[in-house]
Protein backbone atom coordinates (compact mmCIF):
# COMPACT_ATOMS: atom_id res chain seq x y z
CA UNK A 1 0.00 0.00 0.00
CA UNK A 2 1.28 3.52 -0.74
CA UNK A 3 2.46 5.41 2.29
CA UNK A 4 0.55 8.54 3.28
CA UNK A 5 2.49 11.74 3.62
CA UNK A 6 2.67 12.31 7.36
CA UNK A 7 4.46 15.62 6.87
CA UNK A 8 1.82 17.31 4.72
CA UNK A 9 2.27 21.04 5.05
CA UNK A 10 -0.34 22.76 7.20
CA UNK A 11 -1.49 26.31 6.45
CA UNK A 12 0.61 28.91 8.19
CA UNK A 13 -1.22 30.99 10.80
CA UNK A 14 -1.12 34.78 10.76
CA UNK A 15 -2.15 37.23 13.48
CA UNK A 16 -3.35 40.46 11.86
CA UNK A 17 -3.36 43.48 14.20
CA UNK A 18 -5.79 46.07 12.83
CA UNK A 19 -7.21 48.81 15.05
CA UNK A 20 -9.38 50.14 12.19
CA UNK A 21 -11.61 47.28 11.12
CA UNK A 22 -15.31 46.79 10.24
CA UNK A 23 -17.82 47.76 11.49
CA UNK A 24 -15.87 50.91 12.42
CA UNK A 25 -14.80 53.78 10.19
CA UNK A 26 -15.58 54.14 6.51
CA UNK A 27 -14.87 51.48 3.89
CA UNK A 28 -11.68 53.25 2.87
CA UNK A 29 -10.14 52.81 6.31
CA UNK A 30 -10.17 49.01 6.35
CA UNK A 31 -10.68 47.78 2.78
CA UNK A 32 -6.95 47.09 2.27
CA UNK A 33 -6.66 44.67 5.18
CA UNK A 34 -10.07 43.06 4.51
CA UNK A 35 -9.12 42.31 0.90
CA UNK A 36 -5.83 40.75 2.04
CA UNK A 37 -7.87 38.61 4.44
CA UNK A 38 -10.23 37.61 1.63
CA UNK A 39 -7.47 36.06 -0.49
CA UNK A 40 -4.86 34.87 2.03
CA UNK A 41 -6.68 31.62 3.02
CA UNK A 42 -6.30 30.33 -0.55
CA UNK A 43 -2.62 31.27 -0.49
CA UNK A 44 -1.65 29.03 2.41
CA UNK A 45 -2.36 31.39 5.32
CA UNK A 46 -5.06 31.16 8.00
CA UNK A 47 -5.67 34.64 9.44
CA UNK A 48 -6.63 35.58 12.97
CA UNK A 49 -7.61 39.25 13.35
CA UNK A 50 -6.99 41.24 16.53
CA UNK A 51 -9.11 44.38 16.58
CA UNK A 52 -11.30 46.53 18.83
CA UNK A 53 -14.44 45.50 20.70
CA UNK A 54 -17.47 46.47 18.61
CA UNK A 55 -20.19 46.30 21.26
CA UNK A 56 -20.14 50.11 21.42
CA UNK A 57 -18.86 53.15 19.54
CA UNK A 58 -16.01 55.42 20.61
CA UNK A 59 -14.90 58.98 19.99
CA UNK A 60 -12.33 57.80 17.44
CA UNK A 61 -14.32 54.85 16.07
CA UNK A 62 -17.80 55.27 14.60
CA UNK A 63 -19.84 53.02 12.38
CA UNK A 64 -19.63 54.71 8.99
CA UNK A 65 -20.68 52.08 6.47
CA UNK A 66 -17.85 49.51 6.48
CA UNK A 67 -20.03 46.63 7.75
CA UNK A 68 -20.55 45.44 4.18
CA UNK A 69 -16.88 44.45 3.98
CA UNK A 70 -17.39 41.66 6.52
CA UNK A 71 -19.20 39.68 3.81
CA UNK A 72 -15.80 39.26 2.10
CA UNK A 73 -14.43 37.23 4.99
CA UNK A 74 -14.65 33.44 4.85
CA UNK A 75 -15.34 31.36 7.99
CA UNK A 76 -11.62 30.56 8.03
CA UNK A 77 -10.88 34.12 9.16
CA UNK A 78 -11.14 34.31 12.95
CA UNK A 79 -11.91 37.79 14.34
CA UNK A 80 -10.93 38.45 17.98
CA UNK A 81 -11.80 41.73 19.67
CA UNK A 82 -10.12 43.41 22.64
CA UNK A 83 -11.27 46.24 24.91
CA UNK A 84 -10.52 49.62 23.32
CA UNK A 85 -9.18 51.24 26.47
CA UNK A 86 -11.15 54.45 25.95
CA UNK A 87 -14.51 55.80 27.01
CA UNK A 88 -17.44 54.89 24.79
CA UNK A 89 -19.31 57.61 22.92
CA UNK A 90 -22.46 56.83 24.94
CA UNK A 91 -20.54 57.46 28.17
CA UNK A 92 -19.26 60.78 26.86
CA UNK A 93 -22.77 61.71 25.78
CA UNK A 94 -24.07 61.03 29.30
CA UNK A 95 -21.41 63.38 30.61
CA UNK A 96 -22.51 66.09 28.21
CA UNK A 97 -26.15 65.62 29.23
CA UNK A 98 -25.29 65.77 32.94
CA UNK A 99 -23.25 68.92 32.38
CA UNK A 100 -26.30 70.77 31.10
CA UNK A 101 -28.39 69.95 34.18
CA UNK A 102 -26.12 71.21 36.94
CA UNK A 103 -23.83 74.27 36.92
CA UNK A 104 -21.42 72.89 39.51
CA UNK A 105 -21.24 69.56 37.70
CA UNK A 106 -20.72 71.45 34.45
CA UNK A 107 -17.55 73.07 35.85
CA UNK A 108 -16.20 69.71 37.01
CA UNK A 109 -16.99 67.94 33.73
CA UNK A 110 -15.52 70.80 31.68
CA UNK A 111 -12.33 70.61 33.75
CA UNK A 112 -12.12 66.85 33.28
CA UNK A 113 -12.73 67.27 29.57
CA UNK A 114 -9.95 69.87 29.29
CA UNK A 115 -7.58 67.58 31.19
CA UNK A 116 -8.53 64.68 28.92
CA UNK A 117 -7.92 66.76 25.79
CA UNK A 118 -4.57 67.98 27.09
CA UNK A 119 -3.48 64.45 27.94
CA UNK A 120 -4.66 63.22 24.54
CA UNK A 121 -2.68 65.81 22.58
CA UNK A 122 0.40 66.10 24.77
CA UNK A 123 0.96 62.76 26.51
CA UNK A 124 -0.61 60.04 24.36
CA UNK A 125 2.12 59.20 21.88
CA UNK A 126 2.05 58.39 19.04
CA UNK A 127 -1.72 58.93 19.14
CA UNK A 128 -4.76 58.70 21.39
CA UNK A 129 -5.31 55.04 20.47
CA UNK A 130 -2.22 53.97 22.43
CA UNK A 131 -4.66 53.26 25.30
CA UNK A 132 -5.48 50.02 23.42
CA UNK A 133 -1.93 48.72 23.99
CA UNK A 134 -2.27 46.73 27.26
CA UNK A 135 -5.50 45.08 26.14
CA UNK A 136 -4.24 44.34 22.62
CA UNK A 137 -0.92 42.91 23.83
CA UNK A 138 -2.64 40.68 26.39
CA UNK A 139 -5.17 39.39 23.86
CA UNK A 140 -2.57 39.07 21.13
CA UNK A 141 -0.27 37.02 23.35
CA UNK A 142 -3.17 34.72 24.17
CA UNK A 143 -4.09 34.23 20.50
CA UNK A 144 -0.48 33.44 19.56
CA UNK A 145 -0.10 30.91 22.37
CA UNK A 146 -3.45 29.14 21.92
CA UNK A 147 -3.28 28.93 18.11
CA UNK A 148 0.43 28.46 17.48
CA UNK A 149 0.63 31.60 15.33
CA UNK A 150 3.52 31.68 12.85
CA UNK A 151 3.76 35.41 12.06
CA UNK A 152 2.37 38.88 12.79
CA UNK A 153 1.00 41.38 10.29
CA UNK A 154 0.44 44.85 11.76
CA UNK A 155 -1.29 47.60 9.78
CA UNK A 156 -1.28 51.29 10.64
CA UNK A 157 -2.37 54.05 11.17
CA UNK A 158 -3.10 54.55 13.92
CA UNK A 159 0.63 54.30 14.43
CA UNK A 160 0.08 53.11 17.98
CA UNK A 161 -0.61 49.76 16.26
CA UNK A 162 3.05 49.69 15.22
CA UNK A 163 4.05 50.17 18.86
CA UNK A 164 1.67 47.38 19.88
CA UNK A 165 3.10 45.10 17.22
CA UNK A 166 6.66 45.87 18.34
CA UNK A 167 5.87 45.05 21.98
CA UNK A 168 3.97 41.91 20.98
CA UNK A 169 6.82 40.68 18.81
CA UNK A 170 9.28 41.06 21.69
CA UNK A 171 6.98 38.93 23.86
CA UNK A 172 5.92 36.16 21.47
CA UNK A 173 9.08 36.13 19.33
CA UNK A 174 7.40 35.74 15.97
CA UNK A 175 8.40 37.44 12.70
CA UNK A 176 6.48 40.65 12.01
CA UNK A 177 5.44 42.44 8.82
CA UNK A 178 4.64 46.12 9.38
CA UNK A 179 2.21 47.68 6.88
CA UNK A 180 2.20 51.49 6.60
CA UNK A 181 -1.03 52.57 4.89
CA UNK A 182 -0.01 56.18 5.65
CA UNK A 183 3.34 57.64 6.67
CA UNK A 184 4.24 58.35 10.28
CA UNK A 185 6.99 60.95 10.66
CA UNK A 186 7.87 63.76 8.23
CA UNK A 187 4.18 64.51 7.67
CA UNK A 188 2.24 67.77 8.12
CA UNK A 189 0.44 66.53 11.22
CA UNK A 190 3.78 65.64 12.84
CA UNK A 191 5.29 69.02 11.99
CA UNK A 192 2.63 70.75 14.09
CA UNK A 193 3.38 68.80 17.26
CA UNK A 194 5.85 69.90 19.98
CA UNK A 195 9.53 69.15 19.41
CA UNK A 196 9.73 66.52 22.11
CA UNK A 197 6.67 64.70 20.73
CA UNK A 198 8.22 64.68 17.25
CA UNK A 199 11.46 63.33 18.73
CA UNK A 200 9.64 60.48 20.50
CA UNK A 201 7.69 59.64 17.36
CA UNK A 202 10.88 59.41 15.33
CA UNK A 203 12.33 57.13 18.00
CA UNK A 204 9.21 54.94 18.02
CA UNK A 205 9.20 54.65 14.23
CA UNK A 206 12.87 53.69 14.25
CA UNK A 207 12.23 51.03 16.90
CA UNK A 208 9.22 49.65 15.01
CA UNK A 209 11.09 49.49 11.70
CA UNK A 210 14.05 47.90 13.46
CA UNK A 211 11.83 45.26 15.05
CA UNK A 212 9.98 44.44 11.82
CA UNK A 213 11.20 41.69 9.52
CA UNK A 214 9.55 43.38 6.54
CA UNK A 215 8.10 46.88 6.10
CA UNK A 216 5.36 47.33 3.49
CA UNK A 217 4.82 50.75 1.87
CA UNK A 218 1.85 51.62 -0.34
CA UNK A 219 3.27 54.25 -2.72
CA UNK A 220 6.57 54.55 -4.57
CA UNK A 221 7.17 57.92 -2.88
CA UNK A 222 6.75 56.39 0.59
CA UNK A 223 8.94 53.46 -0.37
CA UNK A 224 11.72 55.81 -1.50
CA UNK A 225 11.33 57.95 1.65
CA UNK A 226 11.71 54.94 3.97
CA UNK A 227 14.73 53.65 2.08
CA UNK A 228 16.34 57.06 2.40
CA UNK A 229 15.48 57.30 6.11
CA UNK A 230 16.71 53.76 6.89
CA UNK A 231 19.48 53.07 4.33
CA UNK A 232 20.86 50.12 6.30
CA UNK A 233 17.49 48.38 6.26
CA UNK A 234 16.61 48.75 2.57
CA UNK A 235 16.22 45.00 2.22
CA UNK A 236 13.21 45.16 4.55
CA UNK A 237 11.27 47.60 2.42
CA UNK A 238 8.56 46.20 0.15
CA UNK A 239 6.19 48.10 -2.12
CA UNK A 240 2.63 46.72 -2.17
CA UNK A 241 0.22 49.42 -3.35
CA UNK A 242 -3.43 49.87 -2.61
CA UNK A 243 -5.74 48.66 -5.32
CA UNK A 244 -9.18 47.43 -6.23
CA UNK A 245 -10.94 44.08 -6.10
CA UNK A 246 -11.96 43.57 -9.71
CA UNK A 247 -14.28 40.77 -8.57
CA UNK A 248 -16.53 43.50 -7.13
CA UNK A 249 -17.09 44.96 -10.60
CA UNK A 250 -17.69 41.95 -12.84
CA UNK A 251 -21.38 42.78 -13.26
CA UNK A 252 -20.34 45.97 -15.07
CA UNK A 253 -18.85 43.92 -17.90
CA UNK A 254 -22.27 43.55 -19.53
CA UNK A 255 -23.71 46.86 -18.32
CA UNK A 256 -25.06 49.25 -20.97
CA UNK A 257 -22.82 52.11 -21.99
CA UNK A 258 -23.48 55.37 -20.12
CA UNK A 259 -25.44 58.02 -21.99
CA UNK A 260 -24.94 61.78 -22.02
CA UNK A 261 -28.56 62.48 -21.14
CA UNK A 262 -29.53 64.52 -18.12
CA UNK A 263 -27.45 66.87 -16.05
CA UNK A 264 -23.67 66.92 -16.09
CA UNK A 265 -22.94 64.90 -12.94
CA UNK A 266 -19.88 65.06 -10.68
CA UNK A 267 -19.60 62.37 -7.99
CA UNK A 268 -17.50 62.17 -4.85
CA UNK A 269 -17.59 58.65 -3.42
CA UNK A 270 -17.35 57.92 0.29
CA UNK A 271 -17.02 60.19 3.26
CA UNK A 272 -15.21 63.49 2.88
CA UNK A 273 -13.80 62.94 6.35
CA UNK A 274 -11.57 65.36 8.20
CA UNK A 275 -9.65 65.34 11.48
CA UNK A 276 -7.59 67.84 13.43
CA UNK A 277 -4.34 66.82 11.72
CA UNK A 278 -5.78 65.41 8.48
CA UNK A 279 -7.37 68.27 6.58
CA UNK A 280 -9.29 68.26 3.31
CA UNK A 281 -10.89 71.45 2.08
CA UNK A 282 -13.67 71.27 -0.55
CA UNK A 283 -14.31 75.01 -0.37
CA UNK A 284 -12.13 75.90 -3.43
CA UNK A 285 -14.02 73.26 -5.40
CA UNK A 286 -17.37 74.65 -4.22
CA UNK A 287 -16.16 78.11 -5.21
CA UNK A 288 -15.46 76.83 -8.73
CA UNK A 289 -19.08 75.66 -8.93
CA UNK A 290 -20.26 79.07 -7.69
CA UNK A 291 -18.16 80.78 -10.37
CA UNK A 292 -19.63 78.56 -13.08
CA UNK A 293 -23.16 79.36 -11.94
CA UNK A 294 -22.44 83.07 -11.92
CA UNK A 295 -20.58 83.22 -15.24
CA UNK A 296 -22.62 80.56 -17.08
CA UNK A 297 -26.06 80.33 -15.42
CA UNK A 298 -27.42 77.99 -18.09
CA UNK A 299 -24.55 75.55 -17.50
CA UNK A 300 -24.88 75.82 -13.72
CA UNK A 301 -28.55 74.82 -14.03
CA UNK A 302 -27.49 71.73 -15.97
CA UNK A 303 -24.90 70.54 -13.45
CA UNK A 304 -25.11 68.59 -10.18
CA UNK A 305 -22.64 67.46 -7.53
CA UNK A 306 -23.40 64.17 -5.75
CA UNK A 307 -21.76 62.98 -2.50
CA UNK A 308 -22.26 59.38 -1.42
CA UNK A 309 -22.34 58.84 2.32
CA UNK A 310 -22.92 62.00 4.33
CA UNK A 311 -21.38 65.46 4.21
CA UNK A 312 -19.83 66.77 7.39
CA UNK A 313 -21.87 69.54 9.07
CA UNK A 314 -19.18 72.13 8.35
CA UNK A 315 -19.30 71.26 4.64
CA UNK A 316 -23.08 71.45 4.60
CA UNK A 317 -22.68 74.95 6.01
CA UNK A 318 -20.38 75.83 3.09
CA UNK A 319 -22.97 74.54 0.63
CA UNK A 320 -25.75 76.64 2.16
CA UNK A 321 -23.68 79.79 2.59
CA UNK A 322 -22.43 79.59 -0.99
CA UNK A 323 -25.91 79.08 -2.41
CA UNK A 324 -25.29 75.57 -3.76
CA UNK A 325 -28.21 73.76 -2.09
CA UNK A 326 -29.93 73.15 -5.43
CA UNK A 327 -26.76 71.77 -7.02
CA UNK A 328 -25.25 69.60 -4.26
CA UNK A 329 -26.92 66.29 -3.34
CA UNK A 330 -26.26 63.60 -0.72
CA UNK A 331 -26.94 60.07 -1.95
CA UNK A 332 -26.33 58.37 1.40
CA UNK A 333 -24.86 54.87 1.73
CA UNK A 334 -25.59 52.84 -1.42
CA UNK A 335 -25.47 49.07 -2.09
CA UNK A 336 -22.39 48.26 -4.16
CA UNK A 337 -24.18 47.65 -7.50
CA UNK A 338 -26.06 50.94 -7.17
CA UNK A 339 -22.89 52.68 -6.03
CA UNK A 340 -20.82 51.39 -8.98
CA UNK A 341 -23.59 52.29 -11.44
CA UNK A 342 -23.66 55.85 -10.09
CA UNK A 343 -19.89 56.13 -10.62
CA UNK A 344 -20.02 54.66 -14.12
CA UNK A 345 -22.83 56.95 -15.27
CA UNK A 346 -21.21 60.12 -13.91
CA UNK A 347 -19.38 62.64 -16.07
CA UNK A 348 -16.55 63.32 -13.62
CA UNK A 349 -15.33 61.70 -10.40
CA UNK A 350 -13.82 63.82 -7.63
CA UNK A 351 -11.25 62.93 -5.00
CA UNK A 352 -9.62 65.34 -2.55
CA UNK A 353 -6.40 64.26 -0.84
CA UNK A 354 -5.32 65.35 2.63
CA UNK A 355 -3.59 68.72 2.57
CA UNK A 356 0.20 68.59 2.55
CA UNK A 357 0.53 64.83 2.04
CA UNK A 358 2.56 64.24 -1.11
CA UNK A 359 3.15 60.53 -0.38
CA UNK A 360 -0.51 59.44 -0.24
CA UNK A 361 -2.66 57.98 -3.02
CA UNK A 362 -6.39 58.06 -2.13
CA UNK A 363 -7.78 54.54 -2.34
CA UNK A 364 -10.88 55.71 -4.16
CA UNK A 365 -8.75 56.44 -7.25
CA UNK A 366 -8.56 52.68 -7.87
CA UNK A 367 -12.31 52.30 -7.32
CA UNK A 368 -12.96 55.08 -9.83
CA UNK A 369 -10.55 53.50 -12.29
CA UNK A 370 -12.29 50.12 -12.01
CA UNK A 371 -15.65 51.39 -13.28
CA UNK A 372 -13.93 52.29 -16.57
CA UNK A 373 -15.80 55.46 -17.24
CA UNK A 374 -15.62 59.07 -16.10
CA UNK A 375 -12.33 60.96 -15.82
CA UNK A 376 -10.98 61.62 -12.34
CA UNK A 377 -10.36 65.06 -10.90
CA UNK A 378 -7.71 64.75 -8.20
CA UNK A 379 -7.14 67.68 -5.84
CA UNK A 380 -3.88 67.06 -4.02
CA UNK A 381 -0.34 68.16 -3.35
CA UNK A 382 1.95 67.14 -6.24
CA UNK A 383 3.42 63.73 -5.49
CA UNK A 384 2.44 60.07 -5.60
CA UNK A 385 -1.23 60.64 -6.43
CA UNK A 386 -0.46 63.13 -9.21
CA UNK A 387 1.97 60.61 -10.69
CA UNK A 388 -0.57 57.80 -10.99
CA UNK A 389 -3.19 60.09 -12.56
CA UNK A 390 -0.69 61.30 -15.13
CA UNK A 391 1.01 57.95 -15.80
CA UNK A 392 -2.23 56.11 -16.58
CA UNK A 393 -4.08 59.09 -18.13
CA UNK A 394 -6.91 58.89 -15.60
CA UNK A 395 -7.97 62.53 -15.68
CA UNK A 396 -6.64 65.77 -14.29
CA UNK A 397 -4.55 66.47 -11.16
CA UNK A 398 -4.61 69.90 -9.54
CA UNK A 399 -3.78 71.50 -6.22
CA UNK A 400 -6.88 71.56 -4.04
CA UNK A 401 -6.80 75.37 -3.70
CA UNK A 402 -6.54 75.99 -7.45
CA UNK A 403 -10.08 77.31 -7.98
CA UNK A 404 -9.42 78.73 -11.50
CA UNK A 405 -7.86 75.44 -12.62
CA UNK A 406 -10.73 73.43 -11.14
CA UNK A 407 -13.28 75.66 -12.86
CA UNK A 408 -11.50 75.37 -16.21
CA UNK A 409 -11.21 71.57 -15.97
CA UNK A 410 -14.93 71.19 -15.20
CA UNK A 411 -15.83 73.46 -18.10
CA UNK A 412 -13.55 71.49 -20.46
CA UNK A 413 -15.23 68.20 -19.56
CA UNK A 414 -18.67 69.80 -19.80
CA UNK A 415 -18.01 71.26 -23.24
CA UNK A 416 -16.61 67.98 -24.57
CA UNK A 417 -19.76 66.18 -23.47
CA UNK A 418 -21.93 68.93 -24.98
CA UNK A 419 -20.06 68.43 -28.28
CA UNK A 420 -20.87 64.72 -28.27
CA UNK A 421 -17.35 63.63 -27.25
CA UNK A 422 -17.50 62.92 -23.50
CA UNK A 423 -14.16 62.02 -21.94
CA UNK A 424 -13.91 58.41 -20.75
CA UNK A 425 -11.01 56.46 -19.25
CA UNK A 426 -10.20 52.76 -19.64
CA UNK A 427 -9.03 50.01 -17.30
CA UNK A 428 -5.70 49.74 -19.09
CA UNK A 429 -3.03 48.98 -16.49
CA UNK A 430 -5.36 48.33 -13.57
CA UNK A 431 -4.48 44.63 -13.43
CA UNK A 432 -1.27 45.65 -11.67
CA UNK A 433 -3.42 46.88 -8.77
CA UNK A 434 -5.88 43.96 -8.57
CA UNK A 435 -6.41 42.93 -4.94
CA UNK A 436 -5.93 39.25 -5.74
CA UNK A 437 -2.46 39.93 -7.17
CA UNK A 438 -1.54 42.22 -4.28
CA UNK A 439 -2.51 39.48 -1.81
CA UNK A 440 -0.26 37.06 -3.73
CA UNK A 441 2.59 39.51 -3.32
CA UNK A 442 1.93 39.77 0.42
CA UNK A 443 1.75 35.98 0.71
CA UNK A 444 5.15 35.83 -1.00
CA UNK A 445 6.55 38.24 1.59
CA UNK A 446 5.07 36.17 4.42
CA UNK A 447 6.35 32.90 2.95
CA UNK A 448 9.86 34.33 2.91
CA UNK A 449 9.96 35.02 6.65
CA UNK A 450 12.10 32.97 9.02
CA UNK A 451 9.75 30.96 11.21
CA UNK A 452 10.16 29.57 14.66
CA UNK A 453 10.88 25.84 14.61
Amino acid sequence: MPMTNQTEKRPRKLLVVAYIFPPFFSVGGSIRVVKFLKYLPNLGWKPYVLTVDDSREYKSLRREGSEELLADLSPEVVVCRAVAGEASSSFLEKGRAAREKNKALKLVINLLRDIRDWVTHQLLIPDENITWLPFAVRQGRKIVKENDIDALFVTCPPHSAAVIGTVLKRIVRRPMVLDFRDDWVDTPWQAERPFWVRWINKLLERLAVGAADKVVLVTPVSHAAFEKRYPRQKEKMVYIPNGVDLADYTYLDNAPEPTSDGKFTIVHAGLLSVAADWNRDPKPFFQALVNIRQEHPEIGENMRMVFTGELRPEYKTYVTEMGLDQMVEEAGYLPRPEFATLLRNADMLLTINYAGFSTLIPGKIYEYWAVSGPPIMLLSEPGAAHQIIQQYKLGVALKQNDTPGIQQAIMNYYEQRANGQPVRITRDGIETFARAKLAEKLAGVLDGLKFKN
